[in-house]
């Protein structure tokens, strides 16, 4: 593996962070003003799946936050020092996406949303450079690339759920342990 590739693969989880220390920053002030209008935008089917991360504290987002994190670093070192890029693959692909999704509800909102300034800035761009390379290099093609974007599309909801759901587990015990 080039340098190159093993840098780009080793900024996944920087880009990660800036994109999301963007959605923590703004994460409660946000949702406090423009949460019942997302909640009524979407499908009731996920209206009440989101009510439960809608209502959090930044405290609160920050724990899920940083177990996808985790996840981001545990695939770019399976990835650069096991040469395993399928988790790599499958969680670079979401966030790339994920970066589209925050460009698509800032239009459909008409209005700033959190992280739609790093997803521009950061997470498309960063996308695009990285699958230019990792095509070039031969490491994954681009039927490789469709299959772990359409996978992602498909996990990516109930990911980001189960995430929450642990986060909150391991938040309300931490608070309990932690701060009598």
């Amino acid at each position: 593996m080039s340098t190159d590739i093993h840098t780009l693969i080793w900024l996944f989880p920087v880009a990660f962070m800036f994109h999301d220390f963007e959605e923590i920053i703004f994460w409660e002030l946000w949702l406090d003003k423009h949460g019942d209008e997302v909640k009524r935008r979407l499908p009731a089917f996920l209206a009440k799946r989101v009510d439960t991360i809608v209502g959090k504290s930044t405290a609160q987002a920050a724990l899920p936050i940083s177990l996808i994190f985790s996840l981001t670093v545990l695939s770019a070192f399976l990835a650069t020092e096991y040469q395993t890029y399928g988790p790599f693959l499958l969680a670079s692909g979401v966030f790339f996406l994920h970066g589209f999704m925050h460009v698509g509800q800032a239009v459909a909102m008409r209005r700033y949303i959190p992280a739609v300034i790093t997803s521009v800035g950061i997470v498309i761009p960063y996308g695009l450079v990285l699958y230019s390379r990792l095509i070039s290099a031969g490491i994954v093609g681009w039927t490789g690339l469709l299959i772990d974007f359409l996978l992602g599309v498909v996990l990516t909801v109930p990911f980001i759920l189960v995430m929450h759901a642990v986060g909150d587990y391991v938040y309300t015990r931490a608070v309990r342990l932690l701060i009598r």
